[in-house]
């Protein structure tokens, strides 16, 4: 089955929240090396990284193509 507007839409912004996330990776890693892991940067560094993992995910089963298709309940069963 293919993806429905909708849910390329959602597959799109998932891929979106990925290279947030690897940006803020990058991110991380560079306060972390500067400023140390005790600064209030990095911490936010670390929030960010959780919340666009968080985001990815969320969208990527959002935009997943269904199983199977599903049938109107008052059709005859074969």
């Amino acid at each position: 089955m293919t993806r429905t507007t909708g849910k390329k839409i959602a597959f799109g912004f998932a891929i979106a929240c990925l290279f947030g996330m690897v940006a803020s990776a990058v991110l991380f890693v560079y306060f972390i090396k500067t400023k140390g892991l005790h600064d209030v940067l990095s911490a936010s560094a670390m929030a960010t990284i959780v919340f666009f993992a968080g985001c990815t995910v969320v969208l990527y089963v959002m935009s997943k193509p269904p199983r199977y298709e599903l049938r109107p309940w008052d059709e005859d069963e074969k």
